[in-house]
């Protein structure tokens, strides 16, 4: 139980805690939880981005951050909610196995 219990922990404090992507020049642009993803500051961070704006006949190198805050939202969800799934059955098969009767309990 007490694997399950820190499983669930684990999984529970990674879906919690913010999700960032580097924009390049030592910043980071903030993308929300992988529980509630907000692209809102990667939105502003691409049109600020001089990559937006068409040059004819030039192609600028175009950094598109809601994408990449997007793959670090999925790739954080990947791993967390399978760890808080398997912490939770960890958790309900311990307390769902009968022990035999006349059997110690220890602690």
């Amino acid at each position: 139980m007490a694997v399950g219990a820190v499983l669930l922990l684990a999984g529970v404090i990674g879906l919690l805690v913010p999700v960032s992507t580097s924009d390049g020049n030592g910043n980071f642009i903030s993308c929300g939880s992988a529980i509630a993803p907000d692209t809102s500051a990667a939105k502003n961070a691409n049109d600020k981005n001089l990559a937006n704006i068409p040059i004819l006949n030039q192609v600028l190198p175009h950094t598109d951050f809601v994408a990449q805050c997007n793959s670090s939202v999925h790739n954080r969800q990947m791993w967390t909610i399978p760890l808080a799934v398997i912490g939770v059955l960890g958790i309900a098969g311990s307390l769902l196995v009968r022990r035999p009767e006349g059997a110690a309990r220890t602690l």
